[in-house]
């Protein structure tokens, strides 16, 4: 959103010396560059005046050739663009042309900043705290986990739009996918924000995310730690010890060896990778794992005697 700096107003009779100024301008800024030595950021800030602009860029040059260049940045103004606010990236001997061409058009200078995948909700407010001076709460399945570039004009509402499009766009890449036909994007959202917290790389996710289809085929419950962590915190703080039996059993819609099915909604950001793998609907036999912190890695089991005589061969060693 970029607001217009207010247009320098000329007398109709001031025309063919502002047309003038403009041709001599035009002239001089074949033999003359910028004070420009390296690549710099400027920022006009709103309600800055035309002469304010002039200094800002030509701090370092004569009164003349300031007074010329206010001259030209009139006449742009008004007859061609209006000049913006914002923060813009100047080139490294830039001619005064192509800095008006700069300033006469949207912000040129970025931001980024990143969603971590598998962060819960306290992570982004701290970190929305952090680079936006506010806190504000994002529901899981509004955005997606991923980097985001904005400019220092957008609004934080325009910003959390371009996050919740980015994601719609994802999906619509997606439109006619087989599971899409079955599930809806809050459930896929939901299934990956398990597979998210659980996988350690994108072979595992597969793994997990076929399990988690197994295990709905034989109308089994997920038992999925991650979900009744986020039973015992909701996404509010670090869950600092191990989960114990009577967690399991904790009656709550989002721990899933309490439910059948899914909980209601996602329990972390999701990154659009693991969107992407469980949208793949990879193909196993698999029903259970656990892991493995010998191995590093998830130990999968296709039975649940197989998965008992594995676990059970893993404590023996632990």
């Amino acid at each position: 959103m970029e607001e217009q700096i207010q247009r320098y107003c000329f007398h109709p009779i001031k025309k063919k010396l502002f047309i003038f100024f403009f041709l001599l301008f035009l002239l001089a800024s074949f033999f003359f560059k910028a004070s420009i030595y390296e690549e710099k950021i400027i920022e006009i800030e709103k309600g800055t005046s035309i002469s304010e602009i002039s200094s800002l860029i030509l701090y370092d040059k004569s009164f003349f050739y300031k007074k010329l260049f206010k001259t030209y940045l009139q006449i742009y103004n008004l007859f061609f663009d209006n000049i913006k606010y914002g923060e813009f990236k100047l080139n490294k001997n830039s001619s005064l042309i192509e800095i008006v061409e700069i300033i006469s058009k949207p912000s040129n200078v970025f931001y980024k900043f990143t969603v971590i995948d598998g962060w819960q909700g306290y992570q982004l407010e701290n970190y929305m705290k952090s680079n936006f001076g506010v806190y504000i709460k994002i529901d899981y399945q509004d955005i997606l986990a991923d980097t985001y570039k904005y400019k220092s004009t957008d609004t934080l509402d325009k910003i959390i739009k371009l996050m919740q499009k980015n994601k719609d766009q994802l999906f619509s890449n997606y439109k006619g996918n087989t599971l899409l036909n079955e599930y809806s994007v809050n459930e896929i959202m939901t299934i990956a924000s398990l597979v998210e917290r659980e996988g350690i790389n994108d072979n595992d996710k597969r793994l997990i995310s076929s399990v988690i289809f197994n295990r709905f085929k034989k109308n089994m419950k997920l038992q999925i730690d991650a979900s009744t962590i986020f039973s015992i915190t909701g996404g509010k703080f670090k869950f600092g010890r191990k989960l114990e039996y009577n967690d399991l059993r904790i009656n709550d819609i989002y721990n899933t060896y309490f439910i059948y099915g899914l909980p209601p909604y996602p329990i972390c950001y999701v990154g659009r990778k693991t969107i992407e793998i469980v949208l793949e609907n990879y193909k196993s036999e698999f029903l259970y794992y656990f892991f493995n912190n010998e191995l590093n890695k998830h130990v999968f089991s296709k039975s649940y005697q197989e998965h008992k005589n594995k676990l059970n061969k893993y404590r023996l060693k632990n």
